[in-house]
């Protein structure tokens, strides 16, 4: 059964994680530093601010963390405003999930005027009740926070509001909690398909395949049961 549907954002609706890979290091190299090789890696389950601070700390860069945090903003909100595309499907599920009358919103660790910048130009905010950022709840995705407040502000049941998520560390943070994941493919998280099949409650390779999940998500009340 499915009552309600939260969506991570980058990854998940936009195909814009190229942009976020390569934001710390050309702000970096801007700045005349040489970044660490597994800067990626590093940066990738902190929120924007936590990301800011870390490079400020690690290249001892003479600015505050909320300078360097609005800087690398620059950077990216020009992708969101003008590039990044969605991802394949993604607009046409909300969209069937709308007309089914389920509530929709979003939970992204993005700035959340990144996620309007982007959502409103492909489209996708007709279909969305909400926007939640992991900036506003000052911690990421390996709490659950942003995700009990999508929650709260949907008036849902936890156990059937599914969590569309791209990143192992996401999807572990929203099944603990209790919410049943679909687990997305992206590119950027490649390394860790297996992992996210295994523990997702199911996987889609992408968005397009509407009619699955949904059936999927309407036996899955009856198959607990059992």
């Amino acid at each position: 059964m499915i009552t309600g549907a939260i969506f991570d954002m980058d990854g998940v609706l936009l195909d814009s994680m190229p942009v976020w890979e390569r934001a710390g290091i050309w702000y970096l190299e801007q700045n005349g530093k040489t970044p660490e090789p597994e800067l990626i890696d590093v940066l990738f389950t902190k929120t924007m601010m936590e990301a800011a601070e870390y490079i400020r700390e690690k290249y001892t860069i003479s600015k505050t963390g909320e300078e360097i945090f609005h800087e690398i903003l620059g950077i990216i909100h020009n992708y969101y405003e003008t590039e990044i595309p969605a991802k394949e499907g993604a607009l046409a599920f909300l969209r069937r999930l709308k007309e089914k009358g389920i509530p929709i919103t979003v939970a992204t660790s993005s700035d959340c005027s990144l996620a309007q910048a982007g959502l409103k130009r492909l489209g996708f905010l007709p279909y969305v009740d909400a926007v939640f950022s992991c900036c506003e709840t000052g911690i990421g995705k390996e709490h659950p926070d942003v995700y009990l407040r999508a929650l709260e502000s949907m008036g849902t049941e936890l156990r059937t509001t599914w969590v569309f998520e791209d990143s192992l560390h996401a999807v572990r943070t929203a099944r603990k909690a209790g919410f049943p994941v679909v687990g997305i493919y992206d590119a950027g998280s490649d390394k860790n398909q297996g992992l996210i099949q295994k523990e997702a409650t199911v996987y889609l390779g992408n968005l397009t395949d509407f009619d699955r999940f949904y059936s999927y998500a309407s036996r899955k009340e009856d198959m607990d049961e059992d």
